[in-house]
């Protein structure tokens, strides 16, 4: 019986010993409780931009490109030239408080807006921003407020031939 007891209190006596109490904190804990509220604070805020950039590299990584979306709209809509992709960047830096109010709304707001030009004979008389992929609902603060300027916009006869065209501008 001795023997059995020993080995017991020797079992308790190191379960004991390796079980004081301390207390176990996740990694990283003891580095975060040294830290003033204020650098916490600032340490979550660029967590937090991270991780928005993150998904606004996704969301624009699967934006669907300018050629797919003239495709899903039927053979008579084509993707702009290069002239006229210059010259809508033109008209869009032109206003950039459209991008600014939803900035305003979401600091990290990105996305891809496609626009639709139609050409006649005389330039341009249909132009409009048709679909946006955004990161937030801001973006459509965003696209209201580029549907309101849009019609101004006037693409010149010449710069490409009578038909419907479609281009896209990432915004981040």
């Amino acid at each position: 019986m001795r023997i059995s007891r020993l080995t017991t209190l020797s079992l308790v006596a190191l379960l004991a010993t390796a079980c004081r109490g301390d207390k176990v904190q996740p990694d990283g804990a003891a580095a975060d409780s040294s830290l003033t509220e204020e650098q916490k604070a600032v340490k979550g805020a660029e967590e937090y931009r991270q991780k928005q950039a993150a998904f606004a590299d996704s969301v624009l990584g699967h934006a669907r490109s300018a050629t797919e979306v003239a495709e899903s709209y039927g053979k008579g809509v084509q993707v702009g030239t290069v002239q006229m992709r210059d010259s809508l960047l033109k008209f869009v830096q032109a206003t950039p408080q459209c991008f600014k109010n939803g900035r305003d709304v979401d600091p990290y707001l990105a996305g891809t807006a496609t626009f639709y030009i139609h050409m006649s004979v005389v330039g341009s008389d249909v132009v409009r921003l048709q679909k946006g992929e955004w990161t937030s609902q801001a973006g459509m603060i965003v696209e209201k407020c580029f549907n309101d300027v849009a019609p101004k916009w006037k693409f010149p006869m010449g710069m490409a031939k009578q038909g419907q065209y479609v281009l896209q501008v990432q915004f981040k």
